[in-house]
């Protein structure tokens, strides 16, 4: 487990503190990343109109030695990425049943938990929020093998909340028949994490250029579905086993379903009541209808 922050992470949680010229650095990096920053400090200044001694300032104010240091933090993160499950076993805890492990789990999931409320955008946050609580606008969510959990999962707190959300499960026809209908009145919420699903990063692509608007929970290494996000929220993914926790990233969404449930308000509670009717009423068939013939 590392509890070093990557490079998109620094960028985010400084971007306030940044001044105008170094946003627009930030804003580059993130827009391609990582490849903008595996560049010559030249073409990276370029990318973002500034000079190469603005890129070299940014770098000094997030505590980044020089820009060769940056590319080396980089082609680490790259390998981080791209970890299978397979590769990080061999390097995992050999603490050996017990105490050791249930110890080092849980201070993963706190750390993870940590990490990604130490991180999250707050703008951006408060954005999706508004996005969702708009009623008129349909929302479809989908996700890959593990994150498509959580894809479903707030798709179905969000069915108590408000009308028109549909979850787009994996596989092709699902995701054809969804952009088929897909328009610029639609938000699109997808999840990806690494080892990043070509198929949930290819949807995104389309849905954006069919003018959705586009939401994407990722890692903190940055799906390459970012690039086609109107607005972005990452969660650490670290665990005690060589598979990714997926703990911050239920945090995460409860995070976002408790915040939509301020911004709504009481509106929701005819509808909670209608569905516990209707959810009674499909519960107990037979008996409904001998009361309504008697």
């Amino acid at each position: 487990m590392s509890d070093s922050p990557t490079l998109a992470e620094l960028l985010k949680k400084s971007y306030e503190q940044l001044s105008p010229a170094e946003k627009r650095i930030s804003r580059a990096l993130l827009a391609d990343y990582p490849v903008a920053g595996l560049e010559p400090v030249n073409r990276l200044a370029e990318r973002a109109n500034v000079s190469a001694p603005t890129v070299l300032r940014l770098l000094l104010k997030l505590e980044i030695g020089s820009y060769p240091d940056m590319q080396k933090l980089l082609h680490g993160e790259i390998a981080a990425r791209t970890s299978s499950p397979a590769a990080m076993y061999a390097t995992s805890s050999t603490t050996g049943p017990g105490n050791g492990v249930i110890e080092q789990s849980r201070h993963g999931i706190e750390a993870g938990i940590a990490a990604t409320f130490d991180g999250l955008a707050f703008e951006d946050l408060d954005a999706i929020v508004e996005l969702l609580t708009n009623t008129k606008r349909r929302v479809w969510t989908t996700g890959g093998r593990f994150s498509g959990l959580l894809a479903e999962y707030l798709s179905m707190h969000l069915r108590h909340l408000r009308p028109n959300v549909t979850h787009v499960p994996i596989g092709e026809q699902a995701r054809t028949f969804a952009l088929l209908d897909i328009t610029s009145k639609d938000i699109v919420v997808a999840f990806d994490y690494r080892r990043y699903q070509e198929p949930t990063v290819a949807f995104l692509k389309q849905a954006k250029a069919q003018k959705a608007t586009t939401i994407l929970f990722t890692d903190p290494w940055l799906s390459p579905a970012s690039k086609h996000a109107d607005y972005l929220l990452s969660n650490a993914v670290a665990a005690a086993s060589p598979f990714d926790s997926i703990t911050p990233g239920f945090a995460l969404v409860e995070t976002l379903i408790a915040s939509l449930v301020e911004a709504i308000g009481g509106d929701p509670v005819q509808r909670l009541r209608r569905y516990d009717e209707v959810e009674d009423l499909l519960s107990h068939p037979l008996h409904r209808g001998s009361d309504s013939a008697t």
